[in-house]
């Protein structure tokens, strides 16, 4: 028998809360789709994750279906096989799922199973949108310099002809050379133009040492770098030298491989702390992204000194969930709360940051 299938890989991206949390509903949709679709149901297996989160595999006489949710992020990821002669039922059963999860934005690939797999544009790194608005941003690799998946994400590092040397972690770019110091200054400068000391300062994330490097060129006294993953700082202090520097190796800093949210336990007393952890926490953390969100906060407000200040990178200017999401959350735990666009060239977009004191 020849080996031949048709194989849909589907992202759906920003869906209706509806049913992304519910294990049951997911069965039942899968269930009646199968069913209207023309397949033929073995076995269906489901699992609720907790806090959030479910998986639904069905295998079916075709092949087999599955479908894994992330409802913090309104995200579904499916997979659909069938070794069927013709993909009609494979199609009409992705369009079911689409009416009833209801994504903003669909990512589709569609393999030809029996055939040789090519693996094409070695050279690119694709960095998609995270904010539903469907764009993806394609970034060419003169060198690949360093590429690893450390135990909390891929680590990458490429040589692009514009940008410089650029990281991704996850294939979600981060930082690239033409343009770290614009990222950084947005960081950084609120606190500068508000006057506030420096005597003790935190830095959550940074492991790229960009904004630490900028940070210690305005004198603070002690900073304190507080990164879950170790790897990333090794990656940066070979490859990512123009961007760091000698920072790390800087008397004044103190570099901590902790979780920030066990970090932030203690009350320490910063003068400010620097958010550069991302917003999209679901692939790090067992929490859900609210409740991630939340701790953090409310730990970093209670670690600052009363004439404190926060900053955050905080998202695109295009994802609006997230934007809602810290307008809700960041009153709760601080006050004079500023926000600002800047276009980060190597981003292809306008970022935005935020400043915030204590309450």
């Amino acid at each position: 028998m020849k080996p031949v299938g048709t194989h849909l890989v589907a992202e759906f991206i920003h869906c209706g809360k509806k049913y992304l949390n519910d294990k049951d509903a997911l069965e039942e949709i899968l269930r009646d789709g199968i069913q209207r679709c023309g397949m033929n149901l073995v076995s269906m297996e489901g699992k609720q994750f907790n806090p959030v989160g479910a998986t639904v595999v069905a295998i079916i006489s075709e092949s087999h279906i599955a479908i894994h949710t992330y409802p913090e992020a309104r995200h579904a990821s499916i997979d659909i096989f069938t070794c069927a002669s013709v993909s009609r039922a494979v199609n009409r059963l992705l369009q079911f799922l689409k009416n009833k999860l209801r994504p903003k934005t669909v990512r589709v690939i569609e393999l030809l199973r029996g055939n040789p797999i090519e693996i094409i544009d070695q050279d690119w790194v694709t960095s998609f949108s995270g904010a539903g608005c469907g764009f993806e941003v394609r970034y060419h690799s003169v060198r690949k310099l360093f590429s690893k998946r450390s135990k909390y994400q891929q680590i990458d590092i490429i040589e692009n002809e514009n940008f410089g040397r650029v990281l991704f972690l996850d294939k979600d770019v981060q930082i690239a050379e033409i343009d770290s110091h614009i990222y950084s200054w947005n960081m950084i400068s609120p606190i500068l133009e508000a006057g506030k000391r420096l005597n003790k300062v935190a830095i959550l994330g940074g492991g790229d040492g960009g904004i630490l490097y900028d940070l210690l060129r305005y004198n603070p006294g002690k900073v304190v770098l507080i990164d879950i993953d170790e790897e990333v700082i090794k990656a940066a202090k070979r490859y990512l030298r123009r961007i760091c520097h000698n920072a790390f190796d800087d008397p004044r800093v103190k570099i901590v491989i902790a979780d920030v949210n066990k970090y932030l336990e203690k009350r320490h007393g910063f003068d400010a702390i620097i958010y550069d952890l991302t917003m999209h926490p679901e692939a790090l953390t067992n929490m859900g992204r609210t409740e991630f969100l939340s701790g953090v906060f409310s730990k970093m407000s209670k670690n600052l000194n009363k004439d404190g200040m926060v900053t955050f990178q905080c998202c695109s200017e295009f994802d609006t969930t997230t934007q809602k999401l810290l307008n809700r959350l960041l009153p709760r735990y601080f006050t004079n709360i500023t926000f600002r666009k800047a276009f980060i060239p190597s981003f292809c977009e306008n970022w935005i940051f935020a400043s915030a004191e204590p309450k």
